[in-house]
């Protein structure tokens, strides 16, 4: 390999160096390597955003030299060991079956005199041709309004990179010393509970507990759903996998609160750790700074204390902090009034980013819900791009920004890129490996996709949405068992809920037992409120069954709602596939392409469309979204 262009690559605590053809470990330490397996691990850094394959490796590495895989194979191995860890592990390099490898830590590369900086900004919305240009159908106002958010995110977003020459690069991750489970405090104030209180002192904690990357925490929401059924801290610990629950009350007196926390090993059933502050009431999220710190200092981890003073939305205001941990709690329940909830919050504190964050996010659950996409894409760029104007550092924003390029723009390596952002920021957020997770599965990286997605049901155990979810993505990576086995769990956590079922009744399809899919898939529309996602699969069921009326039924019924409202097409275009009105069904996926039907995004490993894949229509579209256009098995 050429070496002339020296760089400097950085990941978690190692440093590899190409004009010394060194790789140094935390301590400085030199590590010994091959010449080969330097160069492996160097051309696996430098295509770290894709998979390379076996035979390009061995050209770049052996390059004019005829040699074996197993030269290869070796040469990997050494790396490997080189960096501490095995074959079946990947923390560094991923193995591909029949394709080859891929680095997978989050690396950033120095050339030769170069400052460190944050990964590149997002592309402009449209750069891949999957934007504005596009041509969305909108309505004038919406248009403008789509059409403004661009132009702000370029300059956002620009403003961004350039701010990010000044800061320093963010902590390297080591190696996670411990896994925490954060409970809700207890008031010990006669009186009604303030509830927000207890669920703000937690929250607040794990905020800044995850700031250190050698700790993980486990989400607030499945330690409150284990609250439930389970009151023994320890419990909820083993059942959470956490090695550390810090429990804690507070109390107040008049103005002041006494606030008492305290560390428990869950292996040895013990406190390691107890401490009491008091603050005025004023200051009382702020002072969890001090008990993170304390709490870091007993567990021996390096804190990480935030640049700046707190903004008011993060504890500085209690009145604004109480608003945002409301918004974000309805956001958790997917309720009615979540977007209400964080104008609210935004009202006290405007330049929130968390707050602008949760609001992008909010707009796009939307989208799943049978809204126009342009409409709420458009006020969910527009949150996004102003929460990375405030906080370009804020994992959340990066999260929106992504979700967004995402599910809207189909713009699938700057998404991937921006979440691998916010999971660089706090690897304990959940959602940004679920919504890698997401991204990853249904591009046909299924076994990257499956990596993340454990990570995400590890941090929120607990969550119908992520099993949900997880149990669709093992259908598509062709793993039924696996899939029936997560469905299972989903359905005990949440009983009747409906994207759960809808997974289970795409399993009994696949084994040809069309009266339980049926069932499943009625169910499901029922307890969604006859959401058209679901209305789409029991039709596709009844035709299974021999019942065409009832899908003929369930057609008519969507039409009727969309001369009043919108419907997605492709739920539209699910129904006439089923009933063999294969040109319908094009029709409305190619509407669904230009009106930016989230689920378009998914038809690479959607089963339904297996019938159309044949179709030059159908493989145009595929190859216009760069997805895969083989049999599907996805049943979510």
């Amino acid at each position: 390999m050429d070496g002339s262009d020296y760089s400097i690559f950085l990941f978690e605590s190692w440093r590899l160096d190409t004009r010394s053809r060194e790789l140094r470990d935390a301590d400085g330490r030199c590590v010994a390597l091959t010449a080969k397996a330097f160069d492996t691990l160097h051309y696996l850094l430098l295509h770290r955003d894709r998979v390379v394959g076996k035979d390009e490796l061995l050209a770049a590495v052996w390059s004019g030299r005829v040699v074996e895989e197993n030269n290869l194979t070796q040469a990997v191995s050494a790396v490997r060991r080189a960096l501490g860890t095995s074959a079946g592990e990947h923390r560094y390099l991923l193995t591909v079956p029949g394709r080859g490898y891929r680095f997978v830590a989050e690396a950033r590369e120095e050339p030769a005199g170069a400052m460190s900086s944050l990964a590149p900004a997002p592309a402009l919305a449209g750069d891949d041709g999957h934007g504005a240009a596009a041509g969305i159908g909108a309505p004038g106002l919406a248009r403008h309004a789509f059409a403004l958010a661009v132009v702000l995110a370029g300059l956002v977003l620009a403003m961004a990179a350039w701010r990010a020459r000044e800061w320093p690069p963010a902590p390297t991750s080591a190696a996670v010393q411990a896994t925490l489970a954060v409970l809700p405090f207890r008031s010990l104030t006669a009186g009604p509970r303030d509830e927000l209180l207890e669920l703000g002192m937690a929250e607040t904690l794990s905020t800044r507990l995850e700031r250190s990357h050698a700790l993980r925490v486990r989400s607030l929401a499945s330690v409150q759903r284990l609250q439930r059924h389970e009151s023994d801290p320890l419990a909820i610990g083993r059942l959470l996998g956490a090695t550390y629950v810090v429990e804690g009350s507070t109390q107040r007196i008049g103005d002041q609160v006494r606030v008492s926390a305290r560390l428990l090993s869950v292996a040895r059933g013990q406190p390691v750790w107890s401490n009491t502050f008091d603050a005025s009431i004023g200051k009382v999220f702020t002072l969890q700074d001090d008990i993170s710190d304390a709490l870091t200092a007993a567990l021996r981890v390096q804190p990480v204390r935030p640049a700046l003073a707190p903004a008011a939305c993060e504890g500085g205001d209690p009145d604004a902090y109480r608003a945002l941990l409301r918004a974000q709690f309805q956001l958790q329940r997917r309720a009615p009034d979540t977007i209400a909830a964080f104008q609210d919050a935004l009202r006290l504190d405007p330049a929130c980013a968390r707050g602008h964050a949760g609001l992008a996010l909010a707009y796009i659950s939307m989208a799943h819900n049978d809204r126009p996409p342009v409409d709420v894409f458009a006020r969910a760029n527009a949150a996004a791009i102003r929460a990375l104007q405030i906080d370009p550092r804020s994992a959340e924003a990066q999260l929106a920004r992504a979700r967004y390029l995402q599910l809207h723009e189909w713009n699938w390596g700057e998404s991937e890129a921006a979440m691998r952002r916010a999971i660089a920021i706090n690897p304990s957020l959940a959602d940004a490996h679920f919504g890698l997770a997401h991204l990853l599965v249904n591009t046909g990286r299924f076994d990257e996709g499956l990596a993340e997605a454990r990570q995400a049901r590890e941090l929120d155990p607990l969550s119908p949405l992520i099993n949900a979810l997880d149990a669709g993505f093992f259908t598509a990576a062709g793993q039924p068992q696996a899939a029936a086995g997560q469905v299972a769990r989903t359905l005990e956590i949440e009983p009747g809920f409906w994207i759960g079922l809808l997974v289970r009744g795409g399993l009994a399809l696949d084994r040809g037992d069309a009266a339980a899919a049926v069932a499943d898939y009625a169910q499901s529309a029922a307890n969604s409120r006859r959401a058209s996602q679901a209305l789409a699969m029991l039709a596709l069921a009844d035709v299974a069954a021999g019942d065409r009326a009832g899908a003929a039924a369930i057609l008519d019924e969507l039409r009727g709602r969309a001369r009043t409202g919108y419907i997605a097409p492709t739920s539209l275009a699910a129904v006439h596939l089923a009933l063999g009105q294969r040109d319908a069904a094009l029709d409305e996926l190619e509407r669904g392409y230009r009106e930016h039907d989230i689920r378009i995004g998914f038809i690479g490993v959607d089963a339904r469309w297996n019938a159309l894949r044949s179709e030059p229509r159908f493989r145009a579209l595929s190859r216009r979204l760069r997805l895969p256009e083989g049999p599907a098995r996805g049943r979510y």
